[in-house]
């Protein structure tokens, strides 16, 4: 009975990405990827109402100071779950199950090495790292306290990152969202116990965060132990060889540049307000953080929702569905893009109020501040997809290139302007990087379907 389950499932879903229509299928993988994404973002934000509420500014101080470091586990976790998903549906859509379920068990063995190094060289340097940074005193101490335990337990984050993405790509991504939901509810929950009920400061924050992350994980790691799917994980196939590491660090690698780059934008933008205006523009700029995050997650989860579809049909050859997939999240992303453009434009203020209430000082200031951060929005979008897509079908190049060059542009740009155009500058850096890119981005495009549809 088990062999005709673990058989039948997995041949229907194969059949499903390669027969369906591409409209369906987009609506079936990205609708539960955008909820995932957005819920998420949902209680990580719940977890600085707690801090803020009971741990006050210390807490927060401590915590915005060491999210930034310890938010290199979720990279890692990317690098591997994204690297390995894309190559698995590709090695599927070739009718290579063999060499899926190969790499599938190296990036299990590479989540557990991966999670062994962190524990073991981030508590004992993560100190040394928040000195460097410029942190002392009582903030010292509780950033310590939320590094040590974030590095401590950091298995936890990296499988559960690799192993929704693999789940998803496996065609449970409902059952990904219903996790991620289950994750997010017990991290409220752990949250007022480890902090209000139990005083465990930032200790008890950071606890939460990785006990949530550890059931996300486990129940997403079981499918693959399981009998319901043709890529369960073989104890004989988990050593590792050096061709599927490779692979999947640069099939991966642009999403590991992806998910540390609002880290490295946030630090940034800082700096530099910081530089040429004053403290009231970095609480502006918080404003316009927030704001964007959550338009980000739902670009992230068109992306993350069409991969699947990309990779499956570029492996099996049928680079016609890969292009309609491509078209239809272009067209999804745009039209976010200018719905979010509307309501920025016609209505600031409601952003602004959402998110620092009524401040008489701060309003007019952000609003500006919305007005010439937001014009670029639609090519952040084009530019995050884009990224995925070439990422999706093997061209591992264009996508490096692509998340690099962003990273590599805004460093420059942003503190060019700043030098030359003030606050101004900063608020147009970004949006004017990604008008640039977004233009090599089109031609990099084309280059790659004259060269696979001749193929």
């Amino acid at each position: 009975m088990s062999s005709t389950s673990t058989s039948s499932q997995p041949a229907q879903q194969d059949l499903s990405l390669l027969e369906q229509p591409v409209a369906k299928l987009f609506w079936r993988y990205s609708i539960p990827t955008i909820a995932s994404m957005l819920i998420t973002g949902i209680y990580v934000a719940i977890d600085g109402m707690f801090v803020g509420h009971y741990l006050g500014e210390t807490g927060l101080a401590g915590m915005m100071l060491a999210y930034p470091v310890g938010a290199i586990l979720y990279a890692v976790g990317a690098l591997i779950g994204m690297g390995s998903a894309a190559l698995v549906s590709m090695n599927l859509g070739q009718g290579n199950i063999i060499k899926a379920r190969h790499i599938l068990s190296n990036a299990f063995s590479l989540c557990l090495l991966a999670g062994l190094f962190f524990a073991v060289c981030g508590s004992l340097f993560a100190e040394d790292i928040l000195i460097a940074l410029g942190a002392e005193g009582e903030v010292l101490h509780s950033a310590h306290d939320y590094l040590f335990w974030y590095f401590a337990l950091s298995h936890f984050p990296i499988m559960s990152l690799a192993f929704t993405a693999l789940l998803r790509n496996d065609g449970r991504p409902h059952f990904v969202t219903c996790v991620l939901i289950t994750g997010g509810i017990l991290n409220t929950f752990l949250d007022w116990l480890f902090i209000v009920v139990y005083p465990f400061g930032l200790a008890g924050a950071a606890i939460a965060t990785m006990l949530s992350q550890a059931v996300t994980g486990l129940l997403c790691l079981q499918h693959f132990f399981g009998h319901k799917t043709q890529l369960k994980i073989n104890w004989s196939q988990m050593r590792l060889r050096a061709e599927h590491c490779i692979d999947i660090t640069k099939t991966g690698f642009p999403s590991f540049l992806m998910n540390l780059y609002l880290s490295i934008v946030l630090t940034l933008h800082n700096t530099a307000l910081l530089w040429v205006g004053a403290p009231l523009h970095v609480a502006v700029y918080g404003v316009i953080s927030y704001t964007e995050a959550i338009f980000y997650l739902v670009f992230e989860g068109i992306a993350f929702g069409t991969q699947p579809i990309f990779s499956f049909n570029a492996g099996a050859g049928r680079y016609d569905r890969v292009k309609e997939a491509r078209h239809i999240a272009f067209s999804m992303t745009l039209l976010v893009a200018v719905i979010g453009l509307i309501l920025i434009y016609t209505r600031p203020q409601w952003m602004v109020y959402l998110f620092a209430g009524n401040n008489p000082e701060l309003t007019p200031v952000a609003i500006e501040g919305l007005r010439w951060y937001f014009w670029g929005l639609p090519m952040e979008g084009l530019l995050l997809v884009g990224a995925s897509f070439f990422q999706a079908i093997g061209a591992t190049k264009e996508s490096a290139i692509l998340t690099g060059l962003k990273l590599i542009l805004i460093a420059a740009v942003i503190y060019l302007f700043a030098w030359a155009f003030g606050v101004f500058g900063v608020w147009i850096s970004l949006a004017s990087c990604s008008a640039v890119l977004t233009i090599w981005m089109l031609f990099a495009i084309k280059r790659v379907d004259k060269y696979r549809m001749g193929a």
